[in-house]
């Protein structure tokens, strides 16, 4: 199978190999998730800062980030622009794009393809002291049957609250919301 680059003002996009991104956790709310975190299939996490948004998806501004980084940032230790203006490792800048429940890193950027108003403001510190500690922390789960009308109603319900959804059957009438 062949892959198609596309370059587009230099923001490299790859069609064939977006990497679809799971959330972990969404650090800040307002309105809708500001700052979440995410892994992909390998393990690799990401910080995701909301810089965009349309109709049908928000687009956020997502780093490559270690467990002890991300723990820094969580902790207070790192401010927020750093994190992104200072990577751990290059190409590690990435478009990340929700729509509905979907989440993927569809961008690779370079450094200087980050436009000031992608980047969050300088001194942002995030306070992380209501966050539990992932050896504590536990997953609620709830099991819902959603009548067909409002399906769509809830699925945007769940998408602005940064849930992840589970399909208990083949008619996706019972969920299990985590």
């Amino acid at each position: 199978m062949r892959t198609r680059a596309y370059i587009r003002k230099g923001i490299k996009k790859n069609a064939d190999n977006m990497r679809q991104l799971t959330l972990l956790q969404t650090l800040e709310f307002y309105d809708v998730p500001q700052i979440v975190t995410a892994v992909d299939a390998t393990g690799t996490r990401y910080l995701c800062t909301l810089y965009g948004q349309e109709a049908d998806c928000f687009r956020y501004l997502g780093v490559q980030i270690s467990e002890p980084r991300l723990k820094a940032f969580i902790g207070g230790q790192l401010d927020l622009r750093s994190a992104y203006v200072d990577p751990e490792v290059e190409n590690a800048l990435y478009i990340v794009e929700a729509k509905g429940a979907q989440l993927a890193a569809t961008s690779l950027l370079a450094p200087q393809d980050i436009t000031e108003n992608m980047l969050p403001e300088k001194g942002y510190v995030f306070d992380g002291t209501d966050i539990v500690d992932d050896a504590e922390s536990q997953t609620d789960m709830y099991q819902l049957e959603v009548p067909a009308n409002d399906r769509m109603t809830f699925s945007t319900i769940i998408a602005r609250m940064g849930w992840r959804v589970l399909s208990l059957g083949k008619d996706f009438r019972k969920v299990a919301v985590l």
